[in-house]
């Protein structure tokens, strides 16, 4: 009994670290808001370079700092740094109603987001996922932060934090018309050299001029 026990605690480390693997990044390629987002994620150096709409956005959790590259190929810099809870218009309620479907090559359980006892949305969570991916979420949450004032509707514009409250989702919205969805997701993921160090030049602008370049709003 004691030979299993080592063995299964020494095989479930090994799948923990595997994600990890030396030089290796976290690959995700989605659609928000109807448009192509791709994702790689750093978890060492807490750094998540997003690619969507023409725009190029690093964002350095680790520094408090955001770097976007516009379409022109000019890059602004601004400090700004991820802060829990920060705009979210009403104490939403997520429950868990069961297995979801697979999404992306991965299974999903399936979660109702409220206001209260309005249904706001779905989620189709990996809760598994969540250590390896949570960068991405506080990476998508800061840009969402800087695009003002969230509608007095709460179930307008529902904060991504919200949705990966239980896990990474997968999918999340309204099962027929998602505004958010997972098409694909690696972990091994070899960045290429420098795709993930802070441009050697830029200028410094205040965050709030970001958003109009960035364009990731709640949803």
């Amino acid at each position: 009994m004691r030979l299993r026990a080592l063995f299964l605690i020494a095989a479930a480390g090994c799948w923990l670290a595997w994600p990890q693997a030396a030089g290796a990044a976290v690959l995700i390629e989605a659609q928000k808001g109807g448009r192509p987002l791709q994702l790689v994620v750093d978890r060492g150096r807490q750094r998540v370079l997003l690619r969507s709409g023409g725009a190029e956005t690093l964002v350095d959790l680790a520094a408090g700092l955001i770097y976007v590259r516009g379409q022109g190929g000019a890059v602004s810099r601004a400090h700004a740094y991820f802060r829990p809870g920060h705009g979210e218009p009403a104490p939403y309620r997520v429950e868990r109603f069961g297995p979801g479907p697979m999404v992306a090559g991965n299974g999903s359980t399936y979660h109702v987001l409220f206001d209260e006892e309005r249904v706001c949305a779905e989620a189709m969570v990996s809760g598994w996922m969540a250590p390896f991916v949570d960068p991405a979420v506080r990476a998508i949450a800061l840009l969402e932060q800087l695009g003002g004032p969230p509608p007095d509707d709460a179930c307008a514009a529902i904060p991504f934090t919200t949705y990966a409250a239980a896990g990474w989702p997968l999918m999340s919205g309204k099962a027929d018309q998602p505004t958010f969805v997972t098409t694909r997701i690696r972990f091994d993921y070899e960045p290429a050299p420098g795709e993930l160090s802070p441009p050697a030049t830029f200028r410094g602008v205040a965050a709030e001029e970001l958003a109009a370049l960035i364009g990731l709003a709640p949803s």
